[in-house]
C-alpha cells in the first residue's frame, strides 16, 4: 500500500472510495497471509481505519466491517451498530459473546484462552498490554465454577482496582483482603493478596484456583526482592494437587523447560492487540543535560503540545516529582489559567501541608503517581485522570504493573528503572500503556531514548529450576522435589535436622533462613547477659521503646538486608526515630511539621540568621524550603509505605518469633511484640475499622466515621469487620454530612 495513503490514515484525512477498495485490498491480502507478522500488519491497518472511521466512505464501510469480523475484533463490531452486519457477522459475534458478563464481548484470543481455562486447563498466557487478560479473572468469578480463588497481584493498588471490580460478585463470594478476615463455609471466597499476605494467612482453606498476575515477578533475575515471597506462595498453594492456575503477564517469549510437563499446563504467548501503539521518536531532536537527562525545555514543549492524557515514564520517585513540580513553575511562568480545585487539594491543605507542591500541580491538572504516594492519593490521581480532570501523570515503573489508565500518550522520559538500565521487556511495557483497549483505537510512545534492542524475554521459576535457589523457597518444597543441582541436598537436609518448632518458625517468617539463624544466634548469646535481657523481654510501649527497637533493628539491618537494599534505606536512626513515633501516635502533618521546623532551624544557623518561624523563613528562602518541605513529605510518605506499613512490623514480629523460640529453650519468660507489630502496621486504628485502611480510606476520614458513630451512640467496638461496612453503608447520609468532600468521594467509590 502507498506511503501516502498510509499517512493519510495516521493523519485523519478524508478517503476516497477507490483509495478505500486499495486499503481493503491490502488488508485482505496481509489477513490471508500465512506469516502471523503480516497478519498482524493487517490488523494494525484495520485499528488505523476504525481510528479514522468519520473519514471512510459509507459505502465501504460494510466491507471494513467483515475485516473487523475476520481479524477477531468481535468487541468493536458493537461500537459499529449503526452499519449494517449480515447474518455471519452476527452469529460470529454471538459466538464470542462472555457467558456470564453482560454485553461483554471476546476478542478471537480472548474466547481462546476461556476456553482453555473452562476446559480446566493450567494456563500461562503472555499477551500485550491491552490485551484484556484482566477481563478473563471476571469471566472465571462470574462462572461461579471455583469455590475458593487466591488471586495475587503484586501492588495494593491494583488488588484494590479488582476489589472493585469484583464487589458486583458479594452474594455469591466473600472478597478477603486482610489476613484477619475469616473466610466463609456457606459461599465462595475470594483471596486478593499479596504474596506476603498469602504466607501470613493462617489456615487457608483448599485453594481451587490460584490467580497469579505479573507471573514474571517469579523470576531471579527482574531485580526484584521480593520474588522469594511470591515463589513460596505459589509453592504453598499448589500443594494440593487439584488446584489449577490461571497465570497471565505481558510480553514474555518463553518459560522454563519442562514446567508445562510437570502442572500439565498451557503457556500461550500471542502478540494479539486491538490497540496500535505508534513511535514517534524525537531522541535525536532533544537536548541532553550531563548524565544524561533531557534538557527540561525540551520536554516542556512536546508537553504543552499535547491535547490528550499522557503518562510520563520517570525513573525515580525523586525525578516524577522533580519534573511535575517543575513543569508546573512552568505553566504559571506561562501564564496559564488555573483549573478547578479537585477534592484532594482541600485535603492535602487540611491533612498535610498547603504548602505541598503537588497541591499547585493538581490545580493545573498535573499529578504524581509512585509507589510511596498513599493508596487514598493514588487510586484518586487515576480516577482524576481517567476522568479527565488531570492531563498529565509523572509516573514510575509501578504504573506499568497493571493499573489501568485512560492514557493516549506514553512519553519515554527515562531510560532507567532506579539505576538500572531498562531492557526490552521494560520497554515494550511502558510503551503498552499508551492506548486504552475499547477507549482509543491508537497509543502514542513519545521516545525521548533510543529504545532497547529486542531480545528474547524468558521468564526463570527459582522454585522448578532451583538454580539458583534460595534457602527460604527450597526449603518449602516437598523433598521429592527437590533437584541435585548446587548445593540443595546440602541445604535441604541440614534444614531438616533442625527442631522441628524451629523448621516451622523459619519458614512461616519466610525471609532470609541463614539471617534468622544469625539474629537467634545473637539473642541466644545476649539473652545470658542479664543487662541485654530487658532489650529482648518486652511486651509494652514505655519509655525504654527506643532503645528495644534500636536493638531489634541492628539485628535485623545486619542479617535480613543485602548491602545493595541498605544503600536505598534513610539513616537507621531516622528510621527508628520515626517508628517510635508513631508508636506514640505522632501523626503524618505532625511528622511534617516537626521536621520542617528542623530544617528551618539548620537552615537558619547556616545562613547565621535568628530562627523566628517557618513561615519567616519562607518569605526569606522561598525556593530552599519550598524543596525542603516537598522533600519532607515524600520521605514521610516513603517511611510510611516501606517502613510502617509492611518492613517494621515484618522485622518486629520475625524477632519475636525467635526469640520466643530462645526463651523457651532458656527457661526464661518471653517477650511479646505482636501488639506492637499490629499497632504500627494499623497505625494505631481499632481492628475492626482496619478494613477501611484496605479499601483505601485515608486515615482522617476513619477517625471521623468513629467519632461520629460514638456520638450517635452506635456500638461498634464487638461488630466485625463485614458488620462495620454495613453500618457504613446505611449511614453514609449521616456520615456525610461531617466528612470533607474528599473523604465522602473516597468512601462512595471503595464501598
Amino acid at each position: 500500500m502507498r506511503k501516502e495513503l498510509l499517512l493519510k490514515l495516521h493523519n485523519h484525512e478524508i478517503i476516497t472510495f477507490d483509495e478505500s477498495f486499495e486499503i481493503a485490498t491490502e488488508i485482505s491480502s496481509l489477513l490471508n497471509n500465512q506469516s502471523e507478522h503480516l497478519k498482524q500488519k493487517g490488523r494494525e491497518i484495520i485499528i488505523l481505519v476504525l481510528d479514522n472511521w468519520n473519514n471512510i466512505p459509507q459505502n465501504t464501510k460494510k466491507i471494513f466491517i467483515d475485516f473487523v469480523s475476520a481479524a477477531g475484533f468481535y468487541p468493536y463490531l458493537q461500537n459499529l451498530k449503526s452499519v449494517d452486519q449480515d447474518l455471519d457477522d452476527q452469529i460470529r459475534l454471538s459466538i464470542h459473546k462472555s457467558l456470564y458478563l453482560n454485553d461483554k464481548f471476546f476478542h478471537s484470543e480472548q474466547k481462546k484462552i476461556s476456553d482453555l481455562i473452562k476446559s480446566h486447563k493450567n494456563v500461562i498466557v503472555s499477551a500485550p498490554t491491552s490485551f484484556g487478560k484482566s477481563l478473563l479473572i471476571e469471566e472465571i468469578v462470574a462462572s461461579r465454577e471455583y469455590n475458593n480463588i487466591v488471586i495475587i497481584q503484586p501492588t495494593l493498588a491494583l488488588l484494590d482496582e479488582t476489589r472493585r471490580k469484583l464487589k458486583k460478585y458479594s452474594d455469591y463470594y466473600k472478597i478477603i483482603v486482610k489476613t484477619s478476615q475469616e473466610y466463609c463455609s456457606d459461599k465462595g471466597n475470594i483471596f486478593l493478596l499479596t504474596a506476603e499476605r498469602v504466607l501470613e494467612y493462617q489456615n487457608l482453606p483448599s485453594i481451587e484456583l490460584l490467580i497469579l498476575d505479573e507471573f514474571y515477578k517469579l523470576s531471579n533475575g527482574r531485580g526484584d526482592n521480593r520474588n522469594n515471597i511470591l515463589n513460596i506462595a505459589f509453592v504453598r498453594i499448589m500443594k494440593n494437587k487439584t488446584c489449577k492456575f490461571y497465570m497471565l503477564g505481558p510480553n514474555i517469549d518463553d518459560i522454563p523447560h519442562g514446567f508445562v510437563e510437570k502442572y500439565d499446563a498451557i503457556f500461550y504467548k500471542t502478540d494479539f492487540s486491538m490497540v496500535l501503539t505508534e513511535s514517534d521518536n524525537k531522541y535525536d531532536l532533544v537536548k541532553t543535560k550531563k548524565g544524561g537527562k533531557i534538557c527540561e525545555d525540551d520536554i516542556f514543549k512536546i508537553l504543552d503540545s499535547q491535547r490528550d492524557q499522557t503518562l510520563v515514564y520517570c525513573s525515580s520517585p525523586n525525578t516524577a516529582r522533580k519534573l511535575a513540580f517543575q513543569y508546573c513553575e512552568h505553566l504559571v511562568k506561562s501564564g496559564i489559567a488555573l483549573e478547578k480545585d479537585l477534592p484532594l487539594n482541600e485535603w492535602i491543605k487540611q491533612n498535610l501541608s498547603y504548602r505541598w507542591s503537588l497541591a499547585k500541580c493538581l490545580k493545573y491538572g498535573i499529578a504524581v503517581h509512585d509507589g510511596a504516594m498513599p493508596k487514598h492519593i493514588t487510586s484518586s490521581t487515576i480516577q482524576y485522570f481517567n476522568d479527565k480532570k488531570i492531563k498529565i501523570i509523572f509516573c514510575t515503573n509501578t504504573i506499568i504493573e497493571g493499573v489501568n489508565t485512560s492514557a493516549k500518550n506514553v512519553i519515554y522520559y527515562d531510560n532507567k528503572i532506579g539505576s538500572r538500565k531498562i531492557d526490552y521487556f521494560d520497554y515494550s511495557n511502558i510503551k503498552g500503556r499508551a492506548g486504552r483497549l475499547m477507549e482509543h483505537y491508537t497509543g502514542k510512545i513519545i521516545n525521548l531514548h533510543k529504545p532497547p534492542e529486542k531480545e528474547k524475554m524468558v521468564v526463570d521459576f527459582p522454585f522448578f529450576e532451583q538454580d539458583p535457589i534460595a534457602t527460604e523457597v527450597l526449603v518449602n518444597l516437598d523433598k521429592d522435589e527437590v533437584k541435585n543441582v548446587n548445593d540443595n541436598f546440602i541445604r535441604y537436609n541440614d534444614f531438616e535436622s533442625k527442631d522441628p518448632e524451629l523448621q516451622t518458625i523459619l519458614k512461616r517468617n519466610a525471609v532470609s533462613i541463614e539471617g534468622q539463624e544469625a539474629i537467634l544466634n545473637r539473642l541466644f548469646k545476649d539473652l545470658k547477659e542479664p543487662q541485654n535481657r530487658e532489650l529482648i523481654l518486652w511486651s509494652k510501649i514505655d519509655g525504654k521503646l527506643y532503645a528495644r527497637m534500636t536493638y531489634l533493628f541492628d539485628l535485623c539491618w545486619e542479617n535480613l538486608t543485602s548491602s545493595d537494599e541498605r544503600k536505598g534505606y534513610d539513616s537507621q536512626k531516622w528510621v527508628v526515630n520515626k517508628i517510635v513515633g508513631s508508636c506514640y501516635k505522632t501523626s503524618l502533618d505532625e511528622m511534617i511539621r516537626k521536621d520542617l521546623e528542623y530544617q528551618a532551624r539548620k537552615l537558619a544557623k547556616g545562613k547565621r540568621k535568628h530562627f523566628v518561624s517557618i513561615d519567616d523563613m519562607f518569605i526569606q528562602y522561598p525556593l530552599e524550603m519550598q524543596q525542603k518541605t516537598d522533600h519532607i513529605i515524600e520521605r514521610i510518605f516513603a517511611l510510611q509505605k516501606n517502613w510502617l506499613q509492611y518492613r517494621a512490623p515484618k522485622w518486629i514480629n520475625v524477632v519475636d518469633s525467635l526469640q520466643k523460640y530462645a526463651t523457651s529453650r532458656l527457661g526464661l519468660p518471653s517477650g511479646d511484640y505482636t501488639y506492637v507489630a499490629e499497632m504500627i502496621e494499623n497505625d494505631f486504628i481499632q481492628s475492626n475499622y482496619r478494613i477501611l485502611i484496605e479499601y483505601g480510606v485515608p486515615k482522617s476520614a476513619i477517625e471521623t466515621i468513629e467519632i461520629v458513630f460514638r456520638a450517635y451512640k452506635f456500638n461498634t467496638d464487638n461488630i466485625s469487620e463485614d458488620e462495620l461496612l454495613e453500618l457504613i453503608s446505611r449511614n453514609k447520609n449521616l456520615l456525610f454530612k461531617y466528612l470533607s468532600e474528599y473523604e465522602r468521594e473516597i468512601v462512595e467509590r471503595t464501598l
